[in-house]
């Protein structure tokens, strides 16, 4: 579990959930949501839990259990961002923004044809940056993608976003340098 993210007077706590089986009578959690993130059902390789906690009273306020099929995506420093009242975090190729404190989904986007390892958030040109396998790619504040970009292969090594910029290097070590604001190529 990484450390949880705040907002206003609530804490929000993040795990990966390896295995849970959805209506089975003995599972440990229940959850007040759940979002099967892919219009088709299949098997979810990703589930991740959200739960809201009153900062006050250290009370569980909502909680959540997000799923989608495609690649793995992990729980880590770069999963989620939490912005305004939303948070807004990756799942499987998926980027969904949460209402906060009610985990209702504000919009779902698939970024990547395969998975997400992370979300950033630039306020300077007001938008989110997927860190896909396969795709970066930049979305409005209403998850609409403006721009995205592929490359020789996939995006398995360094991500850095910088003030204008944003770098992805892949598994042959070959560096892609774009503009934030256009997406071109630098």
């Amino acid at each position: 579990m990484v450390a949880p993210l705040l907002c206003r007077n609530f804490a929000v706590e993040l795990h990966c959930v390896p295995a849970y089986t959805f209506n089975a009578v003995d599972n440990g959690h229940r959850y007040d949501q759940v979002y099967h993130l892919n219009d088709e059902v299949v098997q979810p390789s990703t589930l991740h839990t959200v739960r809201v906690i009153s900062r006050t009273d250290d009370r569980v306020t909502t909680t959540c259990i997000l799923t989608a099929s495609g690649g793995t995506t992990g729980i880590h420093e770069n999963s989620a961002v939490v912005h305004d009242d939303s948070l807004v975090i990756a799942v499987g190729p998926f980027i969904v923004s949460l209402q906060l404190p009610s985990l209702e989904i504000n919009w779902k986007t698939q970024t990547d044809q395969a998975t997400c390892f992370g979300i950033y958030h630039s306020s300077k040109h007001r938008c989110y940056l997927s860190h896909g396998e396969l795709e970066i790619a930049r979305l409005s504040y209403q998850g609409k993608v403006e721009w995205t970009h592929g490359g020789a292969d996939i995006y398995a090594n360094k991500f850095t976003l910088s003030e204008n910029r944003v770098e992805a290097i892949d598994w042959n070590n070959d560096v892609y340098v774009w503009d934030i604001a256009t997406g071109r190529a630098v």
